[in-house]
């Protein structure tokens, strides 16, 4: 009987521990264009607290139904427009920054500014579709503004996301794309080069993280947000591009 007590004793207090920990957990579900923001940014909430963020990335069709899947997600970082549309339980939504489009080069061509794209000798341009891509709807934006559009749409490819346009670059197959800035910033030296959007040329991008109905991750949910106000997380946030 005393042995058979100790093991139920061994099984209630691992339960507990693994228990405890699970609660110590808050659930983000991210954009995968975000991944090195993200990472760095639990990294540093760990040093600071001790505490870990259990991570989910993907395209932001996938985040989201995810997110509307019960309780298992507590936060969802993403773009404000693409978040509401989806008509997630948000209870509320944290600025982190905003979005910035560029035009990337790549390695094959040697150009500089935003109006390489009118050269001849450019006759293949990547853009995500804007129908799922922020970012491929701010391109269009500022093709429409800047007054390429029409004269510029057979020179254009449209792909589904952001990372297979810069696959693209990459491998070059195309002579330039749209990226956002972070995702830039992380594939910098694979690259021809990149330039900045005007931003006055396409609708403002606010990169948020929102905070979901969730009764079992709410302490861990304001913890996290406390986290990003601090002057170690925004300079990630600003390294990252936003």
């Amino acid at each position: 009987m005393n042995l058979l007590r100790i093991a139920l004793m061994g099984v209630f207090l691992f339960v507990s521990s693994v228990t405890a920990c699970l609660a110590d957990d808050v659930v983000l579900a991210s954009g995968a264009g975000y991944k090195k923001m993200v990472n760095a940014l639990v990294a540093e909430y760990g040093q600071q607290t001790g505490n870990s963020v259990d991570l989910i990335f993907g395209n932001m069709a996938r985040v989201t139904t995810l997110a509307k899947q019960g309780d298992k997600v507590g936060l969802v970082l993403g773009d404000t427009g693409f978040l509401e549309k989806a008509h997630l339980p948000m209870q509320s939504m944290q600025k982190l920054g905003r979005g910035k489009l560029v035009l990337a080069f790549s390695k094959s061509v040697k150009a500089s500014t935003v109006e390489g794209l009118d050269a001849p000798q450019i006759t293949r341009v990547a853009l995500p579709d804007g129908k799922k891509a922020i970012y491929g709807k701010a391109a269009r934006e500022f093709l429409q503004s800047s007054g390429r559009i029409p004269a510029i749409q057979p020179k254009l490819v449209e792909v589904s996301t952001v990372p297979q346009v810069f696959s693209y670059l990459a491998t070059n197959e195309v002579d330039m794309g749209f990226l956002n800035l972070t995702h830039a910033l992380n594939v910098a030296d694979k690259l021809g080069g990149y330039v900045m959007v005007d931003e006055s040329l396409y609708s403002p991008i606010s990169i948020v993280v929102g905070v979901l109905a969730n009764k079992s991750q709410e302490k861990e949910q304001q913890d996290f947000l406390k986290f990003l106000n601090t002057p170690e997380a925004q300079a990630i946030v600003h390294k990252h591009g936003l």
